[in-house]
């Protein structure tokens, strides 16, 4: 992703209101949120009938995080209540693998032909408890 595109993001992000969406958990929409910019490798499995998984790789940039989850930039749109692996940074140390479920998502304009999509996942481990 090129800086120009990254910085009109951020713009977008910062002047919009949350998402108009419920989120599975509405706990996880009333935590406190701390700015943090990560790049977040992260591995989708999809089960595609018998003996047969087609796995997803990829990289997030994380947006925010809180204790209960984060906003994830992500190039596809898994589904909500999809569960999957991301590698979380949890020291200066290296990254902890970790599941965490989406919560909700949203498709946001990029002018370039690629499409981004904004996504709310929860943590289904503790961070901090691996740091």
């Amino acid at each position: 992703m090129r800086a120009a595109d990254l910085h009109r993001i951020i713009s977008f992000l910062t002047a919009q209101e949350r998402p108009p969406v419920s989120p599975v958990h509405q706990d996880c929409s009333r935590a406190e949120r701390v700015t943090f910019t990560e790049y977040c490798p992260y591995e989708i499995s999809e089960y595609l009938g018998y003996d047969a998984i087609a796995i997803h790789q990829g990289e997030a940039l994380s947006v925010n995080v809180s204790r209960g989850g984060m906003l994830l930039l992500m190039d596809q749109s898994p589904p909500v209540q999809q569960v999957f692996e991301i590698q979380v940074p949890v020291s200066t140390t290296g990254k902890t693998p970790g599941l965490v479920e989406v919560c909700w998502t949203r498709q946001i304009p990029i002018e370039d032909s690629e499409s981004r999509y904004l996504v709310g996942v929860k943590f289904l481990f503790d961070p901090h408890a691996c740091s």
